[in-house]
């Protein structure tokens, strides 16, 4: 299957991508999701996130996030996301916190494979910079996820690759590749999960990633 092979061969580029540089830093992003449903297959999405050793220049941040998901089949669905940024600089002379806005959209289309799940998720996000360094930036997104149904077991695992290419601006290109799972207690749905990123410029780090999250 196509798409299976898509995803093994981003596996095996970060694979081979992490051992060509030695630096790798450690860092834990959180978030706190509500969610509201005004309409049947609409989704509506309030997030606080917080991450420390965030984005390129490897800063904390808090992030603000709307997101709106239409579920347009059974198997195809589209979204569009808004964040802010707040970006805490305590590097150098000039300290503070700078600010930044991104809007993304998705496409997402799951693949039937009996018990379980396989899914392709394509993307395209506008970063603009309000204030503090940087230059704005155009990414596309490209993420394949095989979530395993395991009888009798309610933590799936979903293990995933995702590609992020800059287009203009700030030039990146980085690879993911990790592995989440989520279940439903303390009164909503815990998710947790852990991935690698690989850089390709030689200038940045990698990055091991702790994600945990928590949906009302």
């Amino acid at each position: 299957m196509k798409c299976k092979k898509l995803f093994i061969i981003g596996f095996a580029l970060a694979a081979f991508g992490a051992t060509a540089q030695t630096v790798t830093d450690n860092r834990v992003w959180t978030k706190l999701t509500y969610r509201i449903e005004p309409a049947k297959g609409i989704d509506i999405d309030l997030s606080g996130l917080y991450r420390n050793v965030g984005g390129d220049e490897g800063m904390d941040r808090w992030i603000t996030e709307l997101q709106v998901t239409k579920k347009q089949s059974k198997s195809f669905s589209y979204s569009t996301e808004f964040r802010h940024y707040a970006i805490f600089d305590d590097v150098g002379a000039t300290q503070g916190i700078n600010h930044r806005i991104r809007f993304r959209v998705n496409a997402t289309k799951d693949y039937d494979l009996g018990r379980d799940e396989f899914s392709m998720r394509y993307g395209i996000q506008q970063r603009t910079v309000i204030s503090g360094g940087g230059a704005d930036r155009t990414d596309l997104r490209i993420r394949a996820a095989y979530t395993k149904n395991i009888k009798d077991w309610k933590l799936d695992p979903t293990f995933y690759s995702e590609y992020l290419g800059s287009v203009n601006g700030n030039l990146s290109r980085r690879l993911r590749i990790g592995a989440e799972s989520s279940n439903k207690m303390l009164g909503g749905k815990v998710s947790f999960g852990y991935f690698y990123q690989h850089n390709f410029s030689l200038s940045s780090p990698h990055y091991h990633t702790l994600t945990v999250g928590y949906r009302l």
